[in-house]
């Protein structure tokens, strides 16, 4: 049974909370694959249903392509990732994917699920997370895919509060069975490289606005974040320093600027005629936004980071 190809942009897909809560250990490539999955699942589905989808298709959708090679070991991994839910009778371990198959010369892929993984995959009427199919689709970390999904699933209450040690195993950077090594260590470590840039690009490309705070501590040990999240009727693609439409971009910032109280004519030129500046500034203010509660005097904050 052949699926119809995406033609929209704001499909959304949905899957059991389960597995938005399931240890995330996927690539950029597999989340993909898997997210293009959940949008051919129809109600009715039968237990041998397949389901088509194009590699032109993904690339259009992603803005990247992967190689044959890329996307047999991302078919492959899918297939060997296990998901274990508790349910009320036992524990059930059960593969993501049970098969993929490449149609020879059509660019397309074949795929099946596990039986036993449809129910929280297919017909959900409660405890389910969903999101934007093209806005999770448009990211290029595999973290800031995660995490949008996470975050989709408070986006009705607004916030949501999560142990750093936690948010670190879910992201698969710490293994609980301490065989292997962690990653991003320390907190710093996971702000720069983890959390911040993921956050940038859901604020960037999805129909979420998200920042955070620090709540708690354990002596000098970042304990406890919490997120507020924030639904935007539409999504906002960010403008290219370089594109075409640099007069819109520099109208943006310049009302961004004298909202934090930055109103010195020939400062705010400045900024606007450098594009090094620009990316400076732009990420500055992102940093305001994020730590509002923080940063008492933000115009001044902003100069002192600039230089200017």
């Amino acid at each position: 049974m052949e699926q119809l190809e995406i033609k929209e942009t704001k499909i959304q897909v949905r899957h059991h909370n389960v597995i938005t809560n399931a240890r995330h250990e996927l690539s950029a490539v597999q989340l993909d694959i898997y997210f293009m999955m959940l949008s051919r699942l129809k109600p009715g589905d039968s237990k041998d249903t397949k389901y088509i989808i194009s590699v032109k298709e993904i690339e259009e959708l992603t803005g990247r392509q992967w190689n044959y090679q890329q996307l047999r070991e991302a078919t492959a991994g899918l297939i060997g990732k296990v998901f274990e839910i508790e349910e009320e009778d036992g524990l059930l371990q059960v593969a993501m994917m049970s098969s993929a198959k490449y149609l020879k010369g059509q660019g397309r892929i074949q795929l099946s699920i596990a039986e036993d993984l449809k129910p929280y995959l297919v017909d959900l009427k409660n405890n389910f997370t969903s999101f934007q199919l093209f806005c999770v689709l448009s990211m290029t970390s595999k973290y800031a895919k995660w995490l949008y999904v996470q975050f989709s699933r408070w986006k009705d209450l607004g916030a949501m509060t999560f142990e750093v040690e936690q948010l670190r195993y879910r992201l698969n950077l710490k293994d609980p069975s301490g065989k292997a090594p962690e990653q991003y260590k320390q907190w710093g470590q996971f702000k720069d490289y983890v959390l911040e840039p993921a956050i940038r690009q859901i604020n960037e490309v999805s129909d979420l606005r998200v920042a955070y705070a620090v709540t708690e501590k354990k002596g000098k040990s970042i304990h406890k974040l919490t997120f507020t999240i924030k639904m935007v009727s539409h999504v906002q693609t960010v403008i290219p320093f370089e594109s075409e439409e640099l007069d819109r971009e520099a109208a943006q910032l310049k009302g961004r600027l004298r909202d934090i109280g930055i109103l010195d004519t020939n400062l705010i030129n400045k900024i606007l005629n450098s594009t090094e500046l620009r990316k400076k500034a732009n990420k500055c203010l992102y940093d305001i936004s994020l730590r509002r509660k923080d940063i008492i005097n933000p115009g001044g904050y902003f100069r002192t980071t600039l230089g200017i």
